[in-house]
């Protein structure tokens, strides 16, 4: 592997980010700093972003009193906000109102049109602006749509451009069946990889109603359907970007890209299909990962049940939540979060656990003046896990398996100090207290060498002080949430 391309969605700036939106900023921030580690930084690309366009924006704009220029100018700092508060160590921040954007879209569809897949017809039927998406009659649950039950689709009736996704279909399935693209989890391939076997439609790429977007080349009355100018963020992101890929390579195409499954099939079918009628290569992998429900109940604005990240960071810290939600639950299926699982796993896993482990072994060592060498012998007794597992499981996106792996290690340290009980065996021989607490101290580094990508400012913490040849008691990392 000569490179790593990874890449969130880009997020819409009807509002400011929920934990959805962390949910998957998150999990790409621990890939990529897992690459970084494993290849090099400069072999690493993670693009994340703002999609600003299409009539969703236009009309939260208006219920604001402000134009979407401005409406999105003022959101977007939100999300680098939230993006810093979390620790999430991106390389380019991708607005689609970027004149360079722009450009690249043009472009592209210019070449898929000169390809003859874009055609003009008239569009009749029902558009849901929640999720900028045309919907067929079996999107619909009581005339509404599924994801948005309470915005009525609008019906409508106009001329459109349209792209020939059908001309696609045997294409497609053929290389999900060469791997020349895969869908991850395989319950999601098999859910696409059938639905494209019933046959596939063409889709419209314009309309004419919504000002708010790009208009198209050839026809200035008409503007480039939101999705289209969305997708190709990703083919233009690292081009604008300064970053220099390595000589030996390019960053595009991606080598995953990271979503939520309500928006798999634009990633999953209609990219895929874009790349193939534009001559470009198609991406490796497309995760689509589950749902949130919080305590039980699904997330909306209307059960005021959304959670601000910042808020979590604010009480938590940063490395807390990041352990919290990718702990939680498998990455892929749908899960449930709340406050009081987030509250035991940080006493039980956080404090208890590893801040315990780190202050205990750091202040015996202060006590008794142990000294480490910086190369020494990891203790096996702590490693009862592999690390090539760790890293395995990181590489096939499983990090709450990862996670729970380390803090096995982390258990079976925090067991050898209470078996062993240094502070009893410094009174009878203080060169075998020297051996455990010396074992304990690089099993320690080790345990922080495993957390850079999940939890970094805590592993750059214990990496620090137990780097160190004279070590202190190292303060508190997570002081314990009472009751």
């Amino acid at each position: 592997m000569k490179k790593f391309y990874v890449t969130t969605p880009i997020y819409y700036v009807n509002d400011k980010p929920h934990i959805g939106h962390a949910y998957t900023t998150i999990a790409a921030d621990v890939i990529a700093r897992y690459y970084k580690i494993k290849l090099d930084e400069k072999r690493v690309f993670f693009l994340t972003g703002t999609d600003e366009h299409g009539a969703k924006i236009a009309e939260a704009a208006g219920m604001n009193n402000k134009s979407p220029e401005k409406f999105c100018d003022e959101l977007i700092p939100k999300f680098k906000l939230a993006w810093n508060n979390l620790n999430i160590d991106y390389d380019y921040f991708i607005r689609t109102t970027n004149k360079k954007h722009i450009k690249f879209v043009k472009n592209i569809l210019r070449k898929i049109y000169e390809n003859g897949d874009i055609y003009k017809d008239t569009y009749s039927g029902y558009y849901c602006v929640g999720c900028e998406k045309y919907l067929i009659k079996a999107d619909l649950v009581n005339g509404r749509c599924k994801l948005h039950p309470n915005k009525k689709p609008i019906k409508q009736k106009e001329e459109n451009y349209f792209f020939k996704l059908s001309k696609y279909q045997t294409k497609l399935l053929k290389a999900l069946d060469k791997g020349e693209y895969q869908i991850l989890p395989k319950s999601r391939h098999n859910e696409v990889y059938n639905k494209i076997k019933k046959g596939l439609d063409d889709v419209s790429l314009s309309r004419q109603e919504v000002t708010w977007g790009i208009p198209v080349p050839w026809d200035k009355k008409q503007t480039i359907y939101v999705w289209f100018d969305a997708l190709l963020n990703y083919y233009s992101g690292p081009q604008i970007y300064s970053k220099t890929p390595p000589k030996d390579t390019q960053w595009f195409p991606a080598d995953v890209h990271l979503m939520a499954k309500d928006i798999l099939w634009f990633h999953g079918v209609i990219w895929p299909a874009m790349l193939l009628s534009a001559g470009l290569p198609l991406p490796k992998t497309i995760f689509a990962h589950g749902y949130f429900t919080i305590n039980g109940q699904k997330m909306s604005k209307s059960l005021g049940n959304v959670i601000d990240p910042n808020k979590l960071v604010e009480k938590y810290g940063a490395d807390a939540v990041r352990h919290y939600l990718l702990s939680a639950f498998p990455f892929g299926v749908d899960g449930n979060v709340s406050i009081k699982d987030l509250e035991e796993k940080y006493n039980n896993e956080l404090a208890n656990g590893l801040g315990n482990l780190v202050s205990r072994v750091s202040h015996l060592c202060e006590k008794y003046d142990i000294q480490v060498q910086e190369k020494q012998e990891v203790l096996e007794k702590c490693l009862q896990i592999k690390p090539g597992v760790i890293w395995k499981e990181i590489e096939n996106y499983k990090f709450d398996r990862a996670i729970k792996n380390i803090f096995q290690i982390v258990n079976s340290a925090n067991s050898y100090v209470e078996k062993t009980k240094p502070w009893e065996i410094a009174k009878t021989d203080p060169k075998k207290l020297e051996i455990i607490l010396k074992d304990l101290v690089v099993c320690i580094r080790q345990i922080a060498f495993f957390l850079k990508p999940i939890m970094p400012k805590t592993a750059d913490i214990i990496d620090k002080e137990f780097s160190k040849t004279k070590l202190r008691k190292v303060r508190p990392l997570f002081i314990k949430i009472k009751d």
